[in-house]
């Protein structure tokens, strides 16, 4: 049984289109054998040593990282 707040979000979803763009992207990535995800870039020895060699905080090393990995994966 449905209740009021089930109604409205279907009501909503149906409006907004957001399903019907859920449903073609995912049939968009079986269409071409899923290969819609880009694939994860690491960092190099190189730019980890980069990273993680210079005389800061653990924090700041660990944001430098992730700044370096959003950068390669964005």
């Amino acid at each position: 049984m449905n209740t009021e707040e089930d109604d409205e979000f279907k009501r909503i979803e149906m409006e907004s289109g957001w399903r019907k763009r859920q449903i073609e992207q995912s049939e968009l990535c079986s269409n071409y054998g899923g290969f819609c995800k880009k694939e994860w870039v690491g960092l190099t020895d190189e730019e980890m040593m980069d990273a993680i060699y210079v005389d800061d905080t653990p924090m700041e090393r660990g944001r430098r990282v992730e700044t370096k990995l959003k950068e390669k994966n964005t």
